[in-house]
């Protein structure tokens, strides 16, 4: 079936070449000459993506995406405008319009636009289905402890989850930081939209830039198409710097100056991207310490960690392990469908002995070998 596609726009002679434009691509194509008619003809009409003009006589294309997002969240919308006026395009874009095209632009230009809006946009419906399912995982609520250690971490996060402050989580490697991160975007405001993370560690230094930012097509080797960014992915929701302390120390001016200013530039583009981002930071280093020996900047440092939680290792809390065993063995033996339902008592006496130098990861590990392993339905 034909993708259907309107087109609001009152500039005749504009109009009719780039309908034919889209007829040719195959797609069917409605047209009308007002934001009013187009508000009318989506009462009644369905369509797969809307091209509206940003100058359009009374309700204008900005208000056009502003209300459809409103209404109509399933919608793509994409906007055209002069190159006069690209702050009310990316006005457009920070409402939820998935992409914009400066006039004058030629068929090619048209179609590649249009088919990645499309693109991103099933994308991001996709997401909303999986961030509907992160919600009712990843709350507080569900974060496996009992110490008055870990109460306390989370009265502290609780504070914070429904604010946009930046959040800097430190503890060791395993303890379950990237957890209590997704918990609070999806305790938070931001909720609905996306959650994205980025391993500081796991990226190489030359394409940190490229990864974050983005880059247009041609802007170097090996770039055969436009990318968008992680900053621009995460736009309107989280963005989690996982072990930001693995950063390269040139690269930390840049993240700080976007988390400032709340825009980026794509690497080969002249086109400023408003951003609107959370960020949530964690780290299994001391990053004072860090700062003061030169290997951090003093100033991200302080943009970064405007709350501060720090999670205590395992081996602190020893009362939590029972609970955690006995989560990890069900989830386990639900798994490998085996019906091993209990830890014995000398078994459950050696794990909280452990010193668990590989923290809640490590325990889960060692729960999951012991239920695979295990000839009855008792853990020994």
């Amino acid at each position: 079936m034909k993708q259907r596609m309107l087109i609001v726009e009152d500039d005749e002679i504009f109009l009719r070449p780039l309908q034919r434009t889209l007829e040719v691509a195959g797609y069917e194509v409605l047209v009308v000459r007002s934001g009013e008619d187009a508000i009318d003809l989506l009462k009644n009409d369905d369509v797969d993506l809307v091209l509206t003009d940003k100058r359009l006589p009374g309700i204008d294309g900005v208000e056009i995406v502003r209300r459809i997002k409103a209404d109509y969240f399933n919608l793509a919308v994409v906007v055209m405008t002069a190159y006069g006026t690209i702050g009310s395009a990316v006005e457009a874009m920070r409402l939820g319009a998935e992409d914009y095209l400066v006039k004058p632009f030629d068929a090619a230009e048209v179609l590649m636009v249009l088919r990645r809006a499309i693109e991103f946009h099933e994308l991001k419906a996709a997401n909303r289905a999986t961030i509907r399912r992160n919600q009712e995982r990843f709350t507080l609520r569900n974060i496996v402890a009992q110490s008055a250690v870990m109460q306390e971490v989370f009265d502290l996060v609780s504070s914070v989850a429904g604010l946009d402050t930046t959040v800097l989580i430190h503890g060791e490697t395993g303890v379950g930081k990237e957890l209590l991160a997704r918990s609070i975007h999806f305790s938070g405001v931001r909720k609905e939209r996306p959650f994205v993370a980025v391993n500081c560690a796991a990226i190489p230094e030359e394409l940190f830039e490229s990864e974050l930012f983005g880059f247009r097509k041609g802007a170097f080797t090996g770039a055969s198409e436009t990318r968008r960014g992680l900053f621009q992915m995460a736009n309107g929701g989280t963005l989690l710097l996982d072990e930001v302390g693995e950063m390269p120390l040139a690269l930390q001016s840049k993240l700080l100056r976007a988390i400032e200013e709340k825009r980026v530039t794509p690497i080969g583009s002249d086109r400023v991207v408003e951003i609107d981002v959370r960020f949530i930071a964690t780290t299994n280093k001391d990053l004072h310490a860090e700062v003061e020996r030169g290997a951090f900047r003093r100033d991200l440092f302080y943009r970064l960690s405007v709350m501060p939680v720090s999670i205590p290792p395992l081996r602190e809390r020893a009362s939590d392990i029972p609970l955690l065993a006995a989560h990890f063995l069900d989830v386990s033996a639900r798994r490998s469908k085996k019906a091993v339902r209990a830890i014995d008592g000398p078994a459950m006496h050696a794990l909280r002995r452990y010193a668990w130098p590989g923290n809640v990861r490590e325990l889960e590990n060692v729960i999951e070998r012991a239920v695979i392993v295990a000839k009855g339905d008792t853990i020994t």
